[in-house]
Parts: structure tokens; C-alpha cells; sequence
């Protein structure tokens, strides 16, 4: 009765599993796809800067301030403006005539009162503040990028550690069905490697929704999805 229920339930399991099994087989395939071209870290943390758009919101801040304090040094050399226009004018109607006028005008600021000055720093200030928060962005975004890539390798790891242990955990059904057969062993050691091979076959499926929960990460911190 033990080995009865023992094998129903590696049944079940195994059936839970090969249900999810076109899931996983989908959701690795995904993204697997998109993590495969992974090289070293830095090769992802460059691809990351590339792609998030964190970052490049932030560099375009970044040139905004620079532009805005080059603008505004430019107000403090001297600007030169012409102006023309052409009017028909006359004393009277019938004998309007056409008269052009041109207009050249300088302007030199001398005195504004420190304004000009107050301005290149508040922008220089402003540049200064939006460079920092890209270069946290940038940290967050590496860390982001490392914690993926070592979830990744520890998914791997516990993926070829799981088969091990269901390989095994077969064997040892193997061996102890033998056992029972020329009745050296008892249904309670069946029984019992039975379970082991459910708990196994339960730990393979984790591991591979593990592996694909990691990929997954990867991608969303390259800024693949």
C-alpha cells in the first residue's frame, strides 16, 4: 500500500510537471534568447547604458543644462542686430514713391547688476546636480545588471544540481525496486525512494521556473523587454 500511494504521488508530480514543462520550455526559450548574447560584466553594463531609458533621459538633461549655461554666456558679449524694410509713401495718393530704410544697432551690456554672472552659476549649479543623479543612475543601473548576472549563474548551478540529484534519486528507485523484488529490501525502503524521486522530480521543475525567473531579471535590467 505504501509503494501504491508513493508512486501515485511520483505520478501526480510528474504529471504537474510535464504540464508546466511547455511553460517553462517557453518562457526559457524567451529569454534565453535575449540573455544569450551576454559577455562580460562590462560588456552587459555598456549594452544596459545603452538601452535604458533612465539613462538616457538623463543624459539629455544633462546637454539641456550645458546648452542653457553656453546660452547664457553668450548674453554677455556684445550683440549686433540689422533691420530693413521697404514703404510706399507720399504726399499725395497719386504720387506715392518707394523708401527703403536700414537700421544697424549694437548692443554692449556693461552693467546688469551681477545678473548674467548669477545665472552662469545657477546653471553651472544645475549641471553639476543633474551629472550626479546619472552617475547614481548609472551605479543603479551596474548594480542592477551584476545582481541579474549572478542570479543567472546561481539558477544555472542549482539547474545542474537538481538533475544530479533526480538521476540519482532514480538510481536509488532502481536499486531499491531490485532490492524488494528478491526481497532484501522492504516496502518501506520502496516506499521511500519512491517519495525521493518525487521530491526530486518536484525540485528539477523549480529549478528550471528558477532559471527562467533569473533570465527574465536579466533582461529587465539590459532593457531587452
Amino acid at each position: 500500500m505504501i509503494a501504491l500511494l508513493a508512486l501515485l504521488t511520483l505520478d501526480q508530480a510528474l504529471a504537474a510537471a510535464r504540464a508546466h514543462q511547455p511553460q517553462l520550455q517557453a518562457a526559457a526559450a524567451q529569454t534565453a534568447a535575449a540573455a544569450a548574447r551576454t559577455g562580460s560584466p562590462d560588456t552587459l553594463f555598456d549594452e544596459a547604458l545603452r538601452v535604458r531609458p533612465e539613462i538616457a533621459a538623463l543624459a539629455d538633461q544633462v546637454r539641456a543644462a550645458e546648452l542653457t549655461v553656453a546660452a547664457t554666456r553668450g548674453a554677455t558679449w556684445p550683440s549686433l542686430g540689422v533691420s530693413s524694410g521697404v514703404t510706399d509713401a507720399g504726399g499725395q495718393l497719386p504720387g506715392l514713391t518707394w523708401n527703403w530704410n536700414a537700421t544697424l544697432q549694437l548692443s554692449v551690456p556693461i552693467f546688469v547688476g551681477g545678473l548674467t554672472r548669477a545665472q552662469i552659476a545657477e546653471g553651472q549649479a544645475n549641471v553639476a546636480v543633474v551629472r550626479a543623479q546619472l552617475q547614481t543612475e548609472r551605479l543603479a543601473v551596474r548594480l542592477d545588471v551584476e545582481q541579474a548576472r549572478l542570479a543567472v549563474r546561481a539558477a544555472k548551478a542549482t539547474l545542474v544540481a537538481s538533475g544530479d540529484a533526480l538521476d540519482n534519486a532514480r538510481e536509488q528507485l532502481h536499486l531499491a525496486e531490485g532490492r524488494y523484488e528478491t526481497g532484501v529490501g522492504s516496502i518501506i525502503e520502496l516506499g521511500d525512494a519512491q517519495v525521493a524521486l518525487t521530491a526530486a522530480a518536484q525540485q528539477r521543475v523549480q529549478a528550471e521556473y528558477g532559471l527562467a525567473q533569473a533570465r527574465a531579471q536579466l533582461v529587465r535590467a539590459l532593457g531587452r523587454e
